[in-house]
C-alpha cells in the first residue's frame, strides 16, 4: 500500500539578527499562509535534544499538553497570546489555544517522534483557525543556531512528515556582527565566523538532500522590497499580493526589530552602519575568514 503523499511546509529560518522577523512581518497576513504568531520553540527544542524526544515518546495523553507547554519555553505560546511576546506585538487572542492543546491530547500518539512533530504543527494549524480543505501552506519559523546546526537538525525533523523547502536569510558578516555585539559585545570574532561559514554550508546540504531552498538576501529585501517578495512568493507558490509589501504583526502596522519599519519605511542606514561602529582591524578579520558569498556588495 503506498505511502499518503506529505503535505508541503515552508520553513523560514536564519541566525539570530539575520532578519527572520522582517521576512515574517512581510509574510504575516497573507491569506494563503497558516504562519505562527512568534517563533517555534517546540520542534527546535525537540531536534536538540534526544531524551526530550523520549520524554516525550513516552508521555502519556494526559501529560502531553504539559509536555509541549514546557518545550514552548513553558508557556511561549500563552505569553504571545497574552502581548507579552519579546518580539512581536499586535498578537493579542492570535491563537485558540483550547484548540490546541485539545488536538494535542486527542492526537498524541506515544513511541513515535515523527507523531510529536505532527501533532504539534497540526494543533499550530487549529490554533490559527485552519479548516480543512483551505488550502492553506503550514509554516514553520524560528531563528536557527549554527552553533547547534539548527537549520539541520530542525529540517530532519520536519522532513519526516512534510514536503519541506525552506527560505534562508543571509546578512552580510559585517553588518551582522556590529548588530550581535550591541547583544553580546564579548563574542568571540572566530567562532562568529566559523558560525557563518556553517550555516551557508547547511543551507547547501538542505538543498541538496531535504528540499528546494532560496537564500535571500537580508540587504536585497530592504533595498529592493518588491522584487524580492515577489521571488519569495513564486518559490513559495503563493499568489503575490500588495500585503506582503506592508511589515505588519498581527495584520497590524508595527516597527520591526529590523531595519524595516512599516510606519517609516526603511532606513537603509542599517545597512552600513557598521562602517562606523566597527574597527578596521575587525572588518578584516572577518574578510578574512568568512566566506566570500556572505558579504553584500551594494549597487551604487
Amino acid at each position: 500500500m503506498q505511502a499518503p503523499a506529505k503535505q508541503p511546509l515552508l520553513i523560514l529560518g536564519a541566525p539570530p539578527r539575520g532578519g527572520n522577523h522582517l521576512l515574517r512581518g512581510l509574510l504575516d497576513h497573507h491569506p494563503q499562509l497558516l504562519l505562527p504568531p512568534d517563533e517555534d520553540y517546540f520542534v527546535r527544542h525537540l531536534s536538540r535534544h534526544p531524551l526530550l524526544r523520549l520524554r516525550g515518546m513516552i508521555a502519556s495523553t494526559t501529560g502531553a499538553p504539559g509536555f509541549y507547554r514546557q518545550l514552548q519555553k513553558d508557556g511561549h505560546l500563552e505569553r504571545i497570546n497574552a502581548g507579552h511576546g519579546t518580539e512581536v506585538f499586535g498578537t493579542e487572542d492570535s491563537l485558540d489555544l483550547d484548540a490546541y492543546y485539545r488536538h494535542i491530547s486527542v492526537h498524541h500518539r506515544r513511541w513515535e517522534v515523527d507523531s510529536l512533530v505532527r501533532n504539534h504543527v497540526e494543533a499550530l494549524a487549529s490554533a490559527l483557525g485552519h479548516r480543512q480543505g483551505d488550502g492553506r501552506l503550514r509554516v514553520f519559523f524560528c531563528a536557527l543556531q549554527p552553533s547547534n546546526r539548527d537549520l539541520t537538525r530542525v529540517s530532519d525533523l520536519l522532513a519526516r512528515s512534510y514536503e519541506v523547502r525552506g527560505i534562508f536569510m543571509v546578512r552580510d558578516p559585517r553588518a551582522h556582527l556590529a548588530s550581535k555585539l550591541v547583544r553580546n559585545p564579548t563574542l568571540s570574532l572566530r567562532r562568529f565566523c566559523r558560525r557563518q561559514n556553517r550555516y551557508w554550508r547547511e543551507i547547501e546540504e538542505f538543498s541538496a538532500a531535504r528540499g528546494p531552498a532560496l537564500r535571500l538576501r537580508f540587504e536585497d529585501l530592504v533595498t529592493d522590497t518588491e522584487a524580492r517578495m515577489k521571488e519569495v512568493c513564486e518559490f513559495a507558490g503563493i499568489d503575490f499580493l500588495p500585503c506582503v509589501l506592508e511589515y505588519t504583526q498581527g495584520g497590524e502596522s508595527s516597527r520591526s526589530n529590523s531595519s524595516f519599519a512599516a510606519s517609516a519605511g526603511i532606513d537603509r542606514s542599517a545597512l552600513t552602519r557598521y562602517r562606523d561602529t566597527l574597527p578596521a582591524e575587525t572588518l578584516s578579520f572577518l574578510e578574512e575568514h568568512c566566506r566570500p558569498e556572505l558579504f553584500w556588495q551594494p549597487v551604487d
